[in-house]
């Protein structure tokens, strides 16, 4: 289809198996994070999934006004417009919140929430300018529900639900659709690094959650639409 897909958080997990997805439909696919070695392994893995000018690997952190609007202009310099933007950067802590750190929170918040706050206000505007777009946030169950033991990583999925919504809203008639999917449980580095037992049977793979993105990214949905995905 030739779209032009940027996805955050994309070296791995999620992130990765929807460039893999993407690329398989035959769009371009931008992906990054913050560690170039990472990046450098990703983009020899999609190589098997597209032509070698349809994947771009970019070094930078969501977390960095400067680096956002860096990231953004060398995708658009590529391939000349931003057609789907998945924000999919997310990290977590497994801890109650007296052993919380202040810096612990801002690092959660700033990834999952300020992250993608960024990435929306650079790229609305050049949708609006193209009169057509797609944005899929990667939220979670959590961010509906909370749960002990993941305060600031609820706290930051709330809020990324409540932006989703609130930007399906203002983007209303400007040719626009906004999506968040709300998975469960995803056997991730994200999940395992918290310490969670969980039965790896009852564990979404990425690849499942990463179909239901490119599926939404058909823009066939209202704008604000939550999906909730369960294994």
């Amino acid at each position: 289809m030739n779209r032009s897909v940027m996805i955050t958080g994309s070296t791995r997990g999620i992130g990765l198996s929807t460039a893999v997805e993407f690329l398989k439909n035959g769009d371009r696919v931008a992906i990054f994070c913050r560690h170039p070695g990472h990046v450098s392994k990703a983009k020899r893995h999609l190589l098997a999934f597209g032509r070698p000018e349809n994947s771009l690997g970019l070094v930078g952190d969501v977390r960095k006004e400067t680096d956002v609007k860096k990231i953004l202009r060398q995708t658009q310099s590529r391939y000349g417009r931003i057609d789907i933007l998945v924000n999919n950067a997310g990290i977590a802590a497994y801890k109650t919140i007296e052993k919380t750190s202040g810096k612990e929170w801002d690092d959660i918040v700033d990834t999952n929430l300020k992250g993608t706050f960024l990435f929306m206000r650079e790229v609305i505007p050049m949708m609006k300018k193209q009169r057509k777009g797609i944005i899929i946030n990667v939220a979670s169950i959590l961010g509906v529900a909370g749960e002990a033991m993941f305060s600031a990583y609820c706290a930051s999925k709330f809020g990324v639900i409540g932006l989703t919504q609130a930007m399906a809203d203002e983007t209303a008639n400007a040719g626009i659709r906004v999506y968040a999917v709300l998975p469960g449980a995803v056997d991730t580095r994200l999940v395992s690094d918290s310490g969670l037992e969980i039965d790896p049977s009852e564990l979404l793979k990425p690849e499942e959650v990463a179909r239901k993105i490119v599926n939404l990214a058909e823009g066939r949905e209202r704008s604000g639409r939550l999906v909730k995905i369960y294994a």
